[in-house]
């Protein structure tokens, strides 16, 4: 990708993200007539997720380091705790492997 793309996409990602979370209305009507509530937390990571959406497709910074933003972001938001959200990124037992065949690799 061009770098003037992944120049515009470090901007646009943060910028789309606060649009996605300020235009989310705080409760929506579903399928069968009731309001529902749509949480704070809900809407921070529908920002999340588009902010990583737009930097995955502009590729403006690494995709590995991407998938690391709602390690960051949903903590500092209050989204969940920093155990639960790294808890999603894997289960100890495959660390436990991981670290094993890196030894094996030694």
């Amino acid at each position: 990708m061009g770098r003037r793309l992944r120049t515009a996409g470090l901007w646009l990602g943060p910028v789309l993200a606060l649009l996605v979370y300020l235009l989310l209305p705080d409760s929506y009507q579903g399928p069968d007539g009731q309001w529902l509530e749509l949480p704070v937390r809900a809407r921070t990571a529908a920002a999340v997720g588009s902010w990583m959406a737009v930097w995955w497709l502009t590729e403006a910074i690494p995709v590995y380091a991407t998938a690391l933003l709602p390690l960051v972001a949903f903590p500092l938001a209050g989204v969940t705790s920093i155990k639960a959200t790294a808890a999603s990124y894997g289960h100890e037992l495959i660390f436990l492997f991981l670290g094993g065949f890196v030894l094996a690799l030694a």
